[in-house]
C-alpha cells in the first residue's frame, strides 16, 4: 500500500470532518464576499457620505466581521487539526519525518482551502445578489438596484489569502510541535482553565457598559486624545465581553463557593464546561460580537427613520417651500396652486436669507471654509415673535436643540466671512447663541443659520447675486394627509421653474472657490430619490417626509438590514459548529456515563444543558449589548424619539430570540436521536 493510499483511505474515514471544515471556509468567504459586494458597490458608495456615521459604522462592522471570522476559522481548524492528529500519528508511526508529514498535510489542506475558497467566492455574488433582491421587494427605488463593487470581492481575495497564510502557519507549527504520545490520547485531553471568579466576573459587567458609554461620550467630544481614549473604551468593553464568557463557562466554580449544593447537583455539567472553556470562550465570543452586530446595525439605522418619522409628524408647519431669487416662488402663486389643488391655507411665512462663506473655527483648533445660511434680525424677530438686537459688525448663531452639534464649528470669539460675489473676505464678533425649538421645520435648511443685523444684512444683500439669495415659506393647511394633490403640483412648480435640472449642491455654493469644490447638475426624470435626498431646497412636507424622503433613505436601511441577517446568519453558524463539536467531543463522555448507570433522561438533560449554555449566552448578550450600544448612540447622536426606538431595538431582540428558540429545537431533536 503506499502514502497516497493510505492517505486516501484515511480521507474516506474521515469525511465528516472535512466536510465540516470545508463547509466552514465556504461559508466565512461567501459571507465576506456578499458584504463586501455590497459595502462596496456604486449602490451604497454612491449614497453613504465619505466619513458620515452610517459609512464609518457599516465599515467598521464590515471589518470586526471579518476579525470575527479569522477567529471562527481558527476554531473551526482546531477541529479539523484534533481530528487529523490521528492521521498525523499514523505517518509519524510508520517512520515519516515530520518534514514531509508536514508537506502532506499542508498539500492537502490547501487543496482543500483553495477549493473552499473558491466555491465561497463563486457564491458571494449570487448571495448578496439574492439578499439584495429580497430586500427590494419591499424597498424598491431608483436608487437601490444591485450592483457589484468589484473592490469588496478583492477584499475578500486578501481576506482569503491572510485566512490561508495565518492557518497554514498554525498547521506547520502544530505538526513541528507534536507528541506522538499526547495524540494517541488526544480525544481524552482537555486544555487546564483557571477557576472561576465572581470579581471578574462583576468586572466584565461593569467594563462592558462603561467602554461604550467612553467610546460614543469621547468620540463625540472630538479630538486625538479624547479619539484614542475612545478606543481604549471600546477595547475595555471587548475584554468585558470576553470576561463575561470565561467567567460564565467556570461559573461552577463561582457557585461552589456560595451554593455548593446546586453546585454538585449539576457536577457533571459544571466540569464539562470549564474542561471546554478556552473553545466554549472562541465561538461564543465571536457569536455575542456577531449579534451584537445584529441587533445594533438594525437599531442604529431605526433610529434615523423613527426619528424623522415623528419629528416630521410634530413639525410646526405642514410644508416648507424654498426656491432661490433666479427660479422664484411667490405667495399667491403657491395660493394658486393650493385652490387647484383642493388645498385650503391656512397660514403663510416667509423668509428672506443669504448664502456667505464663513469660516469655520473648531474647538480641537481645526479650520475651513463652509457655506452658511445668513437671516436678518427683523425678518427673524417677525417669525419668532422675539424682540433680539444683533449690534453691527456681528452675528448671532441661531439652531434648535437637535443641531447642538454645529456649536462646534463656532467656538472663536468671531468668524471670517465671504462674498462669493465680491471675493471680499470681513471679520464678524459673536454674540452668544439662542436656541428655539419649534420655530421652523427642523429638517429644512432653517434647522441653524446665522442672524446679522439689519443694515449688515442690506448691504451685503445689496452685492450678493441672485443665485445666492433664498427665500423660504413656511405654509399651514387644513387636514394635510389629504393634501397629495398640493405637494405634487408644488413640486412640479419648483421643478419647472428650476428647468428640470437641479443644482444639487447649492448648500455649498458659496465656497466653491475655497473649497475647490463645483456645481453639480442633475435631471430630475430619472433622479427623483437622490435629489430627495441631496438638494437642501427641495420642498418638504409631512406628507414627503414619511413618503419621499424615506425612500430617499432607502439604501442606508436596506445595507443595514443586510449586514444584520449577515452577522445573524453567521452567528448562527458559529454557534451551530460549536454544539455540533461540543457534542462530538463529549460523546465518549456520553457513553461513559451510562455505563456508570445514568440514565437515558438524564444523559438528555445533560446535552440540553449544554446546548443551552452555548446557544443562548452569546442570544443573550448580544441582545443586551446591541441595544444598550444602541441606546449609547442616540444619546449622543440628538436622536429625541428614543423610547419609540428601543421599542422597536426590544421587538427585534424578541424575534431574534424567537428564531434562536426555534432553530435551537430542531438542533436538539437531531443531537437527541444521533447521540442520546
Amino acid at each position: 500500500m503506499t502514502l497516497n493510499d493510505i492517505s486516501r483511505k484515511l480521507f474516506k474515514n474521515s469525511r465528516k470532518q472535512y466536510g465540516l471544515f470545508f463547509f466552514s471556509v465556504v461559508f466565512s468567504i461567501a459571507m465576506t464576499g456578499a458584504y463586501g459586494v455590497l459595502q462596496y458597490s456604486p449602490t451604497v458608495t454612491n449614497v453613504l457620505v465619505d466619513g458620515g456615521s452610517t459609512q464609518t459604522i457599516s465599515q467598521a462592522m464590515f471589518f470586526g466581521s471579518m476579525l470575527g471570522i479569522i477567529v471562527f476559522l481558527v476554531y473551526a481548524d482546531s477541529i479539523f487539526l484534533k481530528y487529523k492528529s490521528r492521521e498525523i500519528g499514523i505517518f509519524l508511526s510508520l517512520g515519516i519525518d515530520r518534514r514531509s508529514v508536514q508537506k502532506i498535510v499542508v498539500k492537502e489542506y490547501t487543496l482543500l482551502f483553495q477549493f473552499a475558497v473558491f466555491v465561497g467566492l463563486l457564491l458571494s455574488v449570487p448571495l448578496a445578489y439574492l439578499c439584495w433582491s429580497l430586500l427590494n421587494l419591499f424597498l424598491e427605488t431608483q436608487e437601490t438596484a444591485f450592483s457589484i463593487g468589484w473592490v469588496g470581492l478583492i477584499i475578500a481575495v486578501l481576506f482569503s489569502l491572510l485566512n490561508w497564510f495565518i492557518l497554514r502557519t498554525i498547521n506547520r507549527r502544530y505538526i513541528k510541535n507534536v507528541d506522538i504520545l499526547k495524540i494517541i490520547k488526544t480525544s481524552d485531553e482537555n486544555e487546564t482553565a483557571k477557576s472561576g471568579n465572581l470579581f471578574l466576573l462583576i468586572l466584565g459587567a461593569l467594563l462592558v457598559p462603561a467602554g461604550i458609554v467612553a467610546f460614543f461620550t469621547l468620540q463625540n467630544i472630538g479630538g486625538f486624545l479624547n479619539t484614542l481614549l475612545a478606543f481604549v473604551g471600546l477595547a475595555g468593553a471587548v475584554l468585558g465581553v470576553y470576561l463575561l464568557i470565561i467567567q460564565c463557562a467556570s461559573i461552577g466554580d463561582i457557585l461552589k463557593k456560595y451554593n455548593d449544593k446546586a453546585y454538585y447537583k449539576n457536577l457533571v455539567f459544571y466540569n464539562l464546561l470549564k474542561q471546554k472553556i478556552r473553545q466554549y470562550t472562541r465561538s461564543i465570543f465571536v457569536a455575542t460580537l456577531l449579534i451584537t452586530f445584529t441587533t445594533f446595525g438594525i437599531g442604529f439605522i431605526a433610529a434615523g427613520f423613527i426619528d424623522g418619522y415623528n419629528v416630521a409628524l410634530n413639525e410646526p408647519y405642514d410644508y416648507t417651500i424654498n426656491a432661490t431669487y433666479e427660479h422664484p416662488m411667490t405667495e399667491s402663486r403657491i395660493e394658486e396652486i393650493a385652490e387647484e389643488s383642493n388645498a385650503v391655507i391656512t397660514s403663510i411665512k416667509h423668509i428672506d436669507c443669504l448664502l456667505l462663506g464663513v469660516q469655520n473655527n473648531y474647538k480641537n483648533g481645526e479650520r475651513d471654509w463652509g457655506s452658511r445660511i445668513v437671516v436678518s434680525e427683523d425678518n427673524f424677530n417677525v417669525l419668532s415673535g422675539a424682540a433680539i438686537s444683533v449690534p453691527k459688525g456681528s452675528y448671532t448663531v441661531y439652531y434648535d436643540s437637535s443641531m447642538e452639534y454645529k456649536l462646534n464649528a463656532f467656538s472663536a470669539e468671531s468668524s471670517l466671512f465671504y462674498n462669493p460675489t465680491t471675493e471680499q473676505e470681513f471679520y464678524f464678533i459673536q454674540n452668544e447663541p439662542i436656541c428655539y425649538d419649534g420655530l421652523f421645520n427642523t429638517r429644512s435648511v432653517f434647522s441653524s443659520f446665522l442672524i446679522l443685523n439689519n443694515d449688515d444684512y442690506r448691504t451685503l444683500a445689496a452685492t450678493l447675486a441672485d443665485e445666492y439669495r433664498a427665500v423660504s415659506y413656511m405654509v399651514n393647511v387644513e387636514n394635510w394627509q389629504d393634501t397629495m394633490d398640493f405637494q405634487n403640483n408644488i413640486l412640479k412648480a419648483v421643478i419647472s421653474d428650476n428647468n428640470g435640472v437641479i443644482f444639487t449642491n447649492w448648500h455649498n455654493s458659496a465656497t466653491f472657490e475655497k473649497t475647490g469644490s463645483q456645481a453639480e447638475y442633475l435631471p430630475f426624470d430619472g433622479n427623483e430619490t437622490k435629489i430627495a435626498r441631496l438638494w437642501s431646497l427641495y420642498p418638504l412636507s409631512k406628507l414627503s417626509s414619511t413618503t419621499t424622503q424615506f425612500e430617499a433613505f432607502a439604501t442606508y436601511l436596506m445595507l443595514m438590514l443586510f449586514i444584520a441577517i449577515v452577522a445573524f446568519v453567521s452567528a448562527v453558524m458559529v454557534i451551530g459548529l460549536k454544539l455540533i463539536s461540543t457534542i462530538w467531543d463529549d460523546a465518549e463522555v456520553y457513553n461513559d456515563l451510562r455505563r456508570l448507570g445514568m440514565k437515558r433522561k438524564k444523559i438528555k438533560g445533560l446535552i440540553t444543558k449544554q446546548m443551552l449554555f452555548v446557544y443562548f449566552i452569546p442570544t443573550v448578550l448580544g441582545c443586551i449589548i446591541g441595544a444598550f450600544t444602541t441606546y449609547r448612540i442616540m444619546l449622543v447622536s440628538g436622536v429625541i424619539y428614543i423610547g419609540e426606538t428601543m421599542q422597536l431595538v426590544g421587538c427585534v431582540c424578541g424575534l431574534v430570540l424567537i428564531i434562536q428558540i426555534a432553530i435551537f429545537f430542531v438542533l436538539r431533536s437531531r443531537v437527541m436521536r444521533n447521540y442520546a
